[in-house]
């Protein structure tokens, strides 16, 4: 499909493949099941190759893939919600059990314990603040690169991780965990 009143032909399957990692980042911040963040990937992508209106200049595929990204999560939150009231009218939900590594119980304690207390903490946040965490600290983004990828400025980083780690801190502190 030639790009309107462009003269650069760009790879979009190559330009998603760039950006794939921190889109899939922001998903899985927004997410909880990995595999529906995957599948969630999978329709951005999708929107990003189908859609006739795209963007003319290389500083805004970012934020575009950004606001396509969030309309498919709502998407998927929305179809999640009317699946699970089907299932729930339908039949009992199931409880799902979770496989025990072999680790000393003491480490295995410690640790499984730190991580719901983390994770707990990481969904009580906003999902933007938890996005921003997620993305400065799992995938190494630096300010200059927030900014570029989400279309705010650096101060709006800046403000959002300074008011997201304090909404952390609190969170944790409320569980023991912080001082």
């Amino acid at each position: 499909m030639p790009p309107s009143d462009t003269t650069e032909i760009w790879d979009w399957g190559s330009l998603f493949d760039q950006h794939q990692r921190w889109l899939l980042t922001i998903v899985r911040a927004r997410l909880a099941d990995p595999h529906a963040a995957a599948d969630v990937l999978q329709e951005v992508a999708l929107a990003a190759i189908s859609q006739p209106n795209r963007p003319e200049s290389q500083d805004k595929i970012a934020p575009w893939l950004y606001r396509i990204a969030l309309r498919k999560i709502v998407n998927h939150h929305r179809a999640s919600g009317r699946r699970r009231k089907l299932l729930l009218s339908a039949s009992q939900q199931d409880a799902s059990g979770r496989a025990e590594d072999s680790m000393s119980p003491c480490s295995w304690v410690l640790m499984t314990e730190t991580q719901a207390s983390v994770r707990k903490g990481l969904e009580k946040l906003h999902p933007q603040d938890r996005q921003l965490l997620l993305l400065k600290y799992t995938e190494g983004w630096g300010y200059e690169q927030l900014a570029s990828h989400l279309g705010v400025s650096v101060k709006t980083i800046e403000y959002r991780l300074l008011k997201a780690r304090r909404a952390l801190r609190s969170v944790l502190a409320d569980r023991g965990l912080c001082d």
